[in-house]
């Protein structure tokens, strides 16, 4: 009996302990896109937290405590986000949520985590619905139309492009809230918009619209669609004939050229100009620090701009629970609005929607790489 009565101590002091270590770590929901179509925004998330993490762990962690960061796929799907977000919050108990990568399904998380006002901040949703009427929801990557009116401007101004053609999918809030203000911006700009065309991301053949926009004779085409249906749309455009006019694009074109893995292709990548938020390639000592960081932990380069927004998210996140010196939510929500710091896409405050002031980079794509050229200010 003794035996017996010392194995119950025994095992009611390991889980004592379990539970004491339990509360010794900070735990941070993340939601993105970890397999499937999206995965490539997802993993470069998942990277760029996950290494600023990394850092403040080795400096000691916050408030005293490690952070521990609990990842779920979302596959793309606004179901599995909503599941992963139920999941993370009400049988994780986290303390905040990262997430997620594309507009639908960050908005569908967003609804639910303004209920709870439980922190949240996305690395890179940029439809305007995301933080809208959502006080506890931050974003650290600039605005739909705040890229689209940027590609307008520099289309106009750099490019010296006066007659612009359009093609969007009319299926995603995203590509329609990028096209709508590019229109908007270019026909402001006294550019003049001569072909406007929509299809649908499941449509494999993109011929009529590109022969109407051929007809149409414009300069460049503003290509607002994601990359991968965005690689068949710039291919066909060269088959019906559209061989010497810019493209342009916005975020959604981060990534392009892993659709194009040999050089055949590099003359058209090389008339491509899009937004992004970052610039592996800029000149600054926080870019460098960072490149330096990510290439020892992962073994390459910075790639994907989502690296960079996801490691000042973090940044962004974890330190408002510093300096709110709790991890509860109304308090970590009042020192994020209060943000105003330096990070590796830039200097960071937010605006009445908690929406990142900020520059944007203008990119391009030379011999298969993505290349810094220009910044545009807010």
């Amino acid at each position: 009996m003794k035996k017996i009565s010392l194995l119950l101590c025994l095992v009611l002091l390991l889980s004592v302990f379990s539970s004491v270590l339990a509360e010794e770590t900070i735990k941070i929901g993340g939601i993105t896109p970890l397999t499937g179509d999206l995965a490539q925004y997802g993993i470069a998330i998942k990277e760029g937290f996950d290494l600023y993490v990394e850092e403040v762990n080795a400096k000691g962690g916050i408030l005293g405590k490690k952070v521990e960061v609990l990842w779920e796929d979302e596959k793309g799907d606004i179901n599995e986000a909503i599941n992963a977000y139920n999941k993370l919050v009400y049988q994780d108990a986290v303390s905040a949520i990262i997430g997620v990568a594309t507009s639908k399904p960050t908005i569908a998380v967003a609804e639910l985590a303004a209920e709870e006002g439980i922190p949240m901040i996305t690395a890179s949703a940029t439809a305007i619905d995301v933080t809208v009427g959502k006080p506890n929801v931050f974003r650290s990557c600039f605005l739909d139309d705040f890229q689209a009116k940027t590609m307008a401007n520099y289309a106009n101004e750099a490019l010296g492009v006066k007659k612009v053609a359009v093609i969007y999918d009319n299926g995603d809030d995203y590509s329609l809230g990028i096209a709508e203000n590019f229109k908007k911006q270019a026909e402001a700009n006294g550019q003049e918009v001569v072909a406007y065309e929509s299809g649908s991301a499941a449509d494999v053949d993109f011929k009529a619209q590109l022969t109407n926009i051929k007809a149409a004779a414009p300069e460049a085409l503003f290509v607002a669609f994601y990359y991968t249906e965005a690689s068949n749309i710039m291919k066909q455009s060269l088959e019906v004939g559209l061989n010497d006019i810019y493209l342009l694009s916005a975020d959604c074109m981060n990534g392009i050229e892993t659709m194009f893995p040999d050089d055949s292709f590099n003359d058209l990548l090389s008339k491509l100009y899009y937004t992004d938020h970052f610039a592996a390639d800029a000149d600054t000592e926080n870019v460098k620090a960072f490149n330096e960081s990510f290439r020892a932990k992962y073994g390459k380069d910075p790639v994907n701009a989502f690296n960079a927004t996801a490691y000042d998210a973090a940044k962004i996140m974890l330190d408002a629970m510093e300096k709110a010196g709790t991890t509860d939510f109304a308090a970590v929500v009042d020192a994020m609005k209060n943000s105003d710091l330096q990070g590796v896409t830039g200097h960071i405050t937010f605006d009445e929607n908690n929406n990142p002031v900020k520059s944007a980079f203008i990119m391009n794509i030379e011999n298969g790489k993505e290349v810094f050229r220009a910044v545009q200010e807010p």
